[in-house]
């Protein structure tokens, strides 16, 4: 298929690397000629507006620009009749997602809001095994965690969007991936609290930790934990049901579960950090929707929740009370 790549920074450039390798004609648009030059030697071609990349009539478009201008240029290649994947967060707002589902639903596309960590082998270990032991009972409530120390991430992490509002950065929203899980896991959420903000010397002007509390309404409780603090790659979680508990650690490398039985019994699933098979499984799995033209399981309209979970939950912080999501 004929693909641009709306966005080459390091997802964006991931994604063209890896529809390349599968044989798929990859294209490259990006504002920044030097970001183009150093993806011209595997891309099949490169463009400095979109407008004159959608004249080769491309077959999908995936969106990587930053979080705060993902849905014009998805209405764009909506318009030009482009199957979408949209990187998350889907936006930071509302504004122009009903335009958006209303020409994807009229010219009958495929779309689909990047959720790497659902292609994750413990997270989609742990969703099957809640889903297909009725032993588990009632989920009653979960405890996820994500963090990691934003400087080593990036040597000059202040230029980084993650540590700058104005290019999208908010850490609800780059952390995203806990709130789209915990949807996968518990249902529709109805309420949430959170609060965040800035306790290190860290030089950014988002936040650098969050604390969430959901209610769903299967009468389940998740509470979340972020971070741009921890010397470590930390990313966990353990989930309690009536009939059972089962708890994942990336950095270690284990799921573990215990119930009726009372012994834990450990299943190693390693995975490293950077690992790069969660975004090709994902790329095929959409790709396998497009060619039967079946809807993702994460498509815009269906990660519109874990959007608007996401936009409670930062509303929360600023009301200090409880928000419905609506």
């Amino acid at each position: 298929m004929k693909i641009v790549v709306v966005g080459i920074g390091s997802i964006g450039t991931r994604h063209l690397k890896n529809l390349v390798e599968l044989g798929h004609h990859v294209y490259a648009v990006d504002i920044d000629m030097e970001r183009l030059s150093a993806v011209s030697a595997f891309a099949k071609g490169t463009f400095f507006s979109l407008h004159d990349a959608l004249k080769i009539k491309p077959d999908v478009a995936f969106i990587c620009t930053f979080s705060n201008d993902h849905i014009i240029p998805s209405i764009e290649c909506a318009q030009a009749g482009c199957h979408l994947f949209i990187e998350k967060p889907l936006s930071l707002n509302l504004d122009g997602i009903d335009d958006l589902i209303e020409m994807v639903n009229l010219r009958n596309l495929i779309t689909m809001t990047g959720c790497n960590m659902r292609f994750h082998p413990a997270i989609s270990y742990m969703h099957d095994t809640l889903n297909n032991n009725p032993g588990f009972g009632k989920r009653l409530w979960a405890n996820l965690e994500f963090g990691f120390y934003l400087p080593f991430d990036k040597e000059d992490y202040e230029s980084s969007y993650k540590a700058n509002r104005s290019m999208g950065g908010n850490l609800i929203f780059d952390g995203i991936h806990e709130l789209d899980y915990a949807v996968w896991f518990f249902g529709e959420p109805a309420e949430v609290i959170c609060n965040k903000g800035i306790i290190s010397s860290l030089k950014i002007d988002t936040e650098d930790h969050v604390e969430m509390i959901i209610k769903f309404k299967t009468g389940s409780v998740c509470t979340i934990h972020m971070d741009y603090l921890q010397h470590g790659y930390s990313r966990r979680c353990k989930i309690v049901c009536e009939g059972g508990t089962i708890v994942w650690d990336f950095a270690q490398g284990n799921i573990g579960i215990i119930s009726s039985e009372k012994e834990w019994h450990w299943k190693e699933m390693k995975l490293g950090i950077y690992d790069n098979r969660m975004y090709t499984d994902e790329i095929k799995y959409f790709f396998d929707c497009i060619i039967s033209q079946k809807e993702t399981f994460n498509s815009v309209e269906k990660s519109l929740l874990v959007l608007k979970l996401a936009l409670a939950a930062d509303r929360s912080c600023l009301s200090n009370a409880w928000e419905r999501i609506e």
